[in-house]
């Protein structure tokens, strides 16, 4: 999936804060499901373009990252709730229910940390200078 972004900062020589155009939200396949809108983010110049403050760029996002990322984000959390209901089910109903919960709490902050450190393989890519 390709979209369009301007470079608001160069961090480094294979790093680069873009954000969005409103124009480009409009045209965006996932604008119902993204949360970057009006914000910065961070893309990766692996062709090492130069790149300089106000360019607007071409972002790849590969589609099977993107899905891998949902499912990751969505699924360990959602496997947590019966592994904490069934290793806690001497409790009770009520305290296994509890856990279970507790769990999917659990699974989010491993979540947060996974991809805290698998931060760069879920970014898009620059994949060439529009203007």
């Amino acid at each position: 999936m390709y979209e369009q972004a301007i470079v608001k900062e160069v961090i480094s020589e294979d790093l680069v804060r873009v954000g969005c155009t409103t124009s480009a939200c409009t045209g965006c396949k996932s604008a119902a499901f993204c949360n970057t809108k009006g914000r910065e983010f961070e893309a990766t110049n692996d062709n090492h373009f130069q790149l300089e403050s106000g360019m607007v760029v071409s972002l790849y996002l590969p589609p099977a990252r993107t899905i891998a990322s949902t499912l990751v984000t969505l699924m360990v959390p959602l496997l947590c709730f019966p592994l904490f209901y069934l290793l806690f089910s001497s409790l009770g109903e009520k305290g296994a229910t509890l856990m279970g919960f507790l769990g999917v709490a659990v699974g989010f902050v491993l979540v947060a940390v996974y991809f805290r450190h698998q931060r760069h393989r879920y970014l898009p890519s620059v994949a060439g200078v529009i203007g």
